[in-house]
């Protein structure tokens, strides 16, 4: 019984780990997505100066927002700032910097002419790429350390326990 709770116990912890790595790479996925967001709104802005409604409505026909963190309802709805910024936070998987980013970009929408919203949103583009490639160059190396600290632990565990 003894060697059957210490081998959970050694599961438990492995497991832990390998959700962290899991959680890491779904905070790349999600930032991934709201880039692709952010590209395809420059390129709908650059064509044709759309409002803030229409490119919303444009990104929903296009189905971009169907696997997106945020529901639909939320940038369909005449409040769509107060809502996304409440689905927003609720995201556990972002950062707090990372929500404050994705919010920011959001009430910015809108807010200057062509040249100059078109400009906001490369900044934001570029915000977000730096932010990707710096999280990009450090996944192996804190994957694999998640992974370890879970096995290590439970190994430790499992020498306390036996």
């Amino acid at each position: 019984m003894k060697i059957i709770g210490i081998m959970l116990v050694f599961s438990a912890s492995s497991f832990c780990g390998i959700y962290l790595s899991g959680r890491y790479k779904r905070r790349i996925n999600i930032l991934e997505e709201i880039n692709s967001i952010i590209i395809s709104i420059k390129i709908m802005v650059e064509s044709h100066t759309p409002t803030v409604e229409e490119l919303f409505y444009a990104l929903e026909k296009e189905k971009k927002l169907d696997s997106f963190f945020i529901s639909k309802t939320a940038f369909l709805s005449p409040d769509y700032k107060r809502r996304i910024e409440t689905e927003c936070n609720s995201c556990s998987l972002l950062k707090e910097d990372d929500k404050r980013l994705f919010i920011s970009f959001i009430n910015d929408l809108g807010t200057a002419y062509l040249e100059g919203q078109i400009s906001i949103i490369n900044g934001y583009i570029k915000q977000f790429e730096n932010k990707l490639a710096e999280l990009k160059s450090e996944q192996n190396s804190k994957c694999r350390m998640y992974n370890s600290f879970g096995v290590l632990i439970g190994a430790f565990l499992s020498i306390i326990l036996s």
